[in-house]
């Protein structure tokens, strides 16, 4: 049994919608599960909405949400489905109207409402896949996530409930098992109250590896806008290539550096059940992918197989004379309102706190620790060099460094899986030193095979 997950942008035209059930009809001949995000901006169009009602301006998020139902029609007129999708869509526009409304009255949008209007995007496009998938023939039929996907009540970054979710998978895994071709909702969830949640932006991937992981899927297909993960940043360098075949460590070290393919919490239910993983792109569906395998592949002592960075990091400092209590207190606080932690060293020449703000409750911590004197200081980035070749040569880490020999580096940070090692630099120098070092690292190094 396979589970196919589709992201906003392989759902975001008429073109990738087809592909997408192309892709589909191919993969999954005996049936399985998709989980598919919200059409491209759909999410930020809710958001806009949100936000003005919030404010008690009614007019902006009227517009808001109109604009986002013309796109949304639009789509479906394009693949031919608009009056079949209909029954569909029309409850769940109305049901955002309301929720609007009642914000824009109260002045206020709960975490708990927000997330109720969030959940509209993906449902609206895991129904229009549906109902794509039974115009070509195909036995699709639209099962609403929150059946199965169990968190806590943290509305807006909730966290999965590993238990809950495979006691509650059990028929999903009787009708999969039996050929049923479903579509889901990524992203979302059910609160112990019965209230829908949020995973947080790049959910959707995680949706997909939970429920493989608790339906006992053989491969999980994350299907985008890339051929598959690449050895850096093509925006910052366009000779970047992809990885065939990668361990599970580099995965995981190259999210937690920034690479945007995957997310973080997406691999540890990999970790946990070894399914297969991989990485494809939905627009070129016989191009490049990449493989993720618990087990290493074989790389050179020493190899490198990308190179990743972190920007807007934060580094905070204390002086030898303070006490370095205040950086784990520091470190606790953040960890909590969701901050990512690339390093926290002490020494006999002060302490550093190496913080990354990725949500507004952290950003607002960070704040608060430089208004009560600690030192904040923002504007750098975390690049890492990661692959397993370091774990077999970890000496020759440091013979990679040439090119930084000129750059201001912060600190110099290991990672304790032994594939990556990081350092911090200016967020301004990043375009600069990371097609350097990608030059310098991989292009010029010989290469291993898959």
């Amino acid at each position: 049994m396979k589970v196919l997950k589709f992201g906003g942008t392989s759902v975001g035209t008429r073109e990738a919608l087809e592909l997408a059930a192309e892709i589909i009809g191919r993969e999954l001949p005996q049936g399985g599960l998709v989980v598919v995000s919200a059409l491209s901006g759909t999410t930020d169009l809710i958001l806009k909405a949100i936000h003005a009602s919030a404010k008690g301006d009614l007019e902006a998020a009227g517009a808001a949400r109109i604009a986002l139902e013309a796109r949304h029609w639009a789509a479906a007129r394009a693949l031919g489905v608009d009056e079949a999708v209909r029954p569909h869509w029309e409850p769940l526009f109305q049901s955002l109207a309301g929720l609007l409304q009642g914000m824009g009255l109260l002045w206020e949008a709960s975490p708990r409402s927000r997330d109720a209007a969030l959940a509209l995007g993906e449902t609206l496009s895991a129904r229009l896949l549906e109902t794509l998938l039974e115009r070509r023939g195909l036995p699709a039929h639209f099962r609403d996530v929150r059946e199965v996907l169990r968190t806590d009540a943290r509305h807006g970054r909730a966290r999965p409930d590993l238990e809950r979710i495979r006691e509650a998978a059990g028929p999903w895994r009787e009708g999969l098992a039996k050929g049923a071709l479903w579509v889901t909702q990524g992203f979302l969830g059910t609160a112990p109250d019965g209230s829908t949640t949020t995973l947080g932006r790049g959910g959707s991937d995680t949706t997909a590896t939970l429920l493989g992981e608790a339906l006992g899927a053989e491969e999980v297909q994350i299907w985008t806008d890339v051929d598959g993960v690449l050895s850096a940043d093509p925006s910052l360098v366009p000779e970047a290539r992809p990885i065939p075949v990668m361990s599970l460590r580099e995965a995981a070290a190259l999210s937690a550096f920034g690479a945007k393919v995957l997310h973080a919490d997406a691999l540890a239910p990999v970790s946990r059940a070894g399914f297969g993983l991989v990485v494809a792109n939905t627009h070129r569906p016989e191009g490049s992918r990449t493989e993720i395998r618990a087990e290493a592949p074989a790389r050179r002592p020493g190899e490198i197989t990308s190179v990743a960075y972190k920007e807007g990091v934060s580094c905070l400092r204390v002086p030898p004379a303070q006490d370095s209590e205040l950086l784990f207190q520091a470190s606790t606080r953040l960890l909590e309102a969701g901050a990512s932690l690339y390093g926290l060293l002490a020494t006999p020449d002060g302490g550093l706190l190496v913080a990354k703000g990725e949500t507004a409750d952290s950003e607002a911590v960070l704040r608060d620790l430089a208004a009560s004197g600690l030192s904040v200081q923002r504007g750098w980035a975390a690049v890492a060099l990661v692959g397993e070749g370091l774990r077999e040569a970890p000496g020759r880490a440091l013979s990679l460094l040439g090119p930084l020999v000129d750059e201001p580096v912060a600190a110099i940070l290991a990672g304790d899986t032994g594939v990556s090692l990081a350092f911090l630099v200016p967020d301004h120098r990043l375009s600069l030193l990371i097609p350097r070092l990608h030059s310098h690292c991989i292009e010029a190094a010989p290469r291993s095979g898959p």
